[in-house]
Order: structure tokens, then sequence, then C-alpha cells
């Protein structure tokens, strides 16, 4: 195997396949996310008519060996193992690395995780069994990409599209197309770094957009807006006051994204900030 897997337990990196400490020897759910289809019927209707679809939360399965050795290097692995995936109310962060490829995915511990003991058959190792659970169902790179945006005054502006993106300066109306080729939409945590009136963002290949037209940003200060589902939010870092009200009424936080192929084709977006 080239590849390596990895979890991240409150900032600290584990290897899960070094063949030191652990061997992987399966893991289960890591391809497409479940899908379940919405349907609806009429009272004479034969079958169904299909409204779309929505993913579900990712079950993932890990099938490990542990080094252990003699009673007490047994019960310090179970300890180890234990800290690692403790339940919390922050997710672990289960990494894949292949090259310069990682994917990322948060999860949780779901249900729990068996240790048995060595019984003879690999002396010195015990099995390990472990199921998360990802209530959002989509790998992301950690790092992201960026791109650059020409300002008015002149001067590049970088915009990373992934986590974060950036936008700011004195002036600024420039178009771009940035071809993504994830295989789901990228939901963006967009910054507005002052001074600035009037900001909108708009993605012209799906039709969305963040409109801030009437509010000006102070010089020093920064708006932030998490467009990742579960967040949805307008902060002005200043106070942390909550400003999605700023938004336009004909705003788009609730679906603006980076879209993926083939509902945007060739993953190619139009992205013009103004």
């Amino acid at each position: 195997m080239t590849w390596t897997l990895s979890v991240i337990s409150r900032d600290v990196e584990y290897n899960l396949s070094d063949n030191v400490d652990y061997l992987l020897t399966g893991i289960d759910g890591i391809a497409a996310a479940p899908v379940t289809r919405i349907t609806e019927r009429g009272p004479m209707q034969h079958g169904e008519s299909d409204l779309g679809y929505r993913l579900q939360p990712r079950k993932i399965a890990l099938a490990l060996m542990a080094r252990g050795g003699d009673d007490a290097a047994w019960f310090a692995r179970r300890n180890a193992l234990m800290s690692i995936f403790r339940s919390s109310d922050s997710p672990l962060n289960l990494r894949i690395t292949n090259g310069d490829m990682v994917r990322q995915i948060d999860c949780y511990l779901n249900g729990t995780m068996e240790m048995t003991p060595e019984i003879g058959l690999s002396p010195g190792w015990q099995r390990v069994g472990i199921e998360l659970i990802a209530p959002d169902p989509t790998w992301y790179d950690p790092d992201g990409e960026s791109v650059a945006f020409a300002l008015g005054g002149g001067g590049l502006l970088a915009v990373p599209l992934a986590v974060p993106m950036q936008v700011g300066a004195s002036s600024i109306d420039s178009t771009i197309q940035i071809t993504y080729d994830g295989t789901w939409d990228a939901f963006p945590i967009i910054t507005l770094q002052g001074p600035m009136t009037n900001p909108v963002i708009r993605n012209q290949t799906t039709g969305d957009k963040l409109d801030f037209t009437g509010v000006s940003i102070a010089a020093g200060d920064s708006y932030v807006v998490d467009c990742r589902y579960g967040y949805k939010t307008v902060t002005r870092t200043s106070d942390g006051a909550n400003r999605i009200a700023d938004l336009t009424a004909d705003s788009n936080l609730a679906t603006f994204r980076i879209g993926a192929h083939p509902d945007v084709p060739g993953g190619y977006n139009s992205i013009r900030v103004s």
C-alpha cells in the first residue's frame, strides 16, 4: 500500500498504517457517499415521481492490528487508542495521503471501538475494529488552492477558492474562470477585507451571488462569510457581530458554492468579484 491513513485528534496526527505500531487490515465506506432519492406519489399514480436526492451521513469502518506485547503494553495501547478516538464535540479528521494528494473527512466515533486481545495467531498484536460516522459525507482537500484577481488600482489579489477565499483592497471588478476538478461542490469561507464598499461576489455559472450593496467595511476590519452547511454565517471580525442582515434579500448564502461536474459542466465556474 503506497498511501497512508492517519487520524488527527486534538490537533495531533496519528499514522494508522505505519506498519510499526499499527497495521491497516481493512477499511470500508470511503468511496461514493450514500444517497437517498426524494420521491412523491399521487393517489392514482403508478410508480413515483423523482424529486431529486440528498447525500446521507457516511459510515466508515476501520480494521487495524495494534502492536501490544505483554499485559502492560496491551493496556497502554488500549488507553492510547481510547484517547485518540474519545468522543467529544469536536470531530476527528480522518486523512488519506497519497503523494501530493491529500483528502480529509470530519467524523466521530460511532457506536463502540472493539479491541480483541491477542489469541496466539499474531503474538504481540491485537485486533481493533472502529466505526466512524461523518455527518458531512464529502471528502475535502484541507489545504485548498488559490487564484489571483487583478485590482482596479493595479496589483494582484490572491483568492483561495477552497478554504478560505479572500477579497479586498481599493477597487476590483474582475472575472476569472475557475476549473474545479473536485467530485462534489465546494462551499468556501470568504473573507472580505476592508476598506471596501458595496462588495459583490457572483458565480456567474450557477447564478448565485453574495451581495453587500450598501455596506462599507472599514480599514482594518473584515467580514467572514462561511458558506459551509452547518454554518451559513456572516461575521464581522472586529467585534464578532452577526452581519447576515447586511446581505441583500436576493443573495444566495444558502446555495453559494463552487460547482462540480456534471452539474457545472467540466467544473468551469465563472467567478466575478466587484
